[in-house]
């Protein structure tokens, strides 16, 4: 049986999490904001996967489709539908490995990395912001405490996914 401690320790967790959630959220929206603005320009004409893929390739270097697809969370036959969209904007190239002709690699071209790194630009300017508002002591601690929630996300879903 749970004390009525043990029941109000666990409203003020329900609560916290509730208010978490809606900060994350905000966050969440707001970095959207940011990346819709990098998406809507005409010139590049871009979905938020495409973008996604030019994120990852930029982050991890040129990728295989089948790791590619699964940290975009795609199927494979998906991802070769996305890179062609992505060839022909010319944003990467595919390249056959030249040790194993059944793996394709993805490369950013120079107008993906430019795009990449107009990308991220737009994230730090949001990070900056969010340290702003901050004392330099509240970054550190601000900084070690998402460091360790990040640790506890990853934690939790390489847990739910076993």
């Amino acid at each position: 049986m749970e004390t009525v401690e043990q029941l109000r320790a666990d409203a003020r967790l329900e609560a916290r999490a509730n208010e978490l959630r809606e900060v994350v959220d905000a966050i969440i929206l707001q970095a959207r904001a940011l990346e819709a603005s990098v998406v809507a320009d005409p010139d590049l004409d871009l979905s938020r996967p495409e973008l996604l893929a030019i994120e990852i390739l930029g982050d991890s270097g040129p990728s295989i489709m089948r790791s590619l697809a699964e940290q975009l969370f795609l199927a494979v036959n998906s991802v070769t539908t996305l890179v062609d969209n992505l060839e022909r904007k010319s944003l990467v190239r595919r390249e056959r490995d030249s040790n194993d002709r059944r793996l394709v690699w993805v490369h950013l071209t120079e107008q993906g990395r430019s795009v990449y790194k107009q990308n991220v630009e737009e994230r730090l300017r949001l990070c900056r912001a969010l340290l702003e508002a901050l004392t330099e002591d509240e970054q550190e601690i601000f900084l070690v405490l998402n460091r360790k929630i990040a640790r506890a996300a990853r934690q939790f879903v390489a847990q739910s996914q076993s």
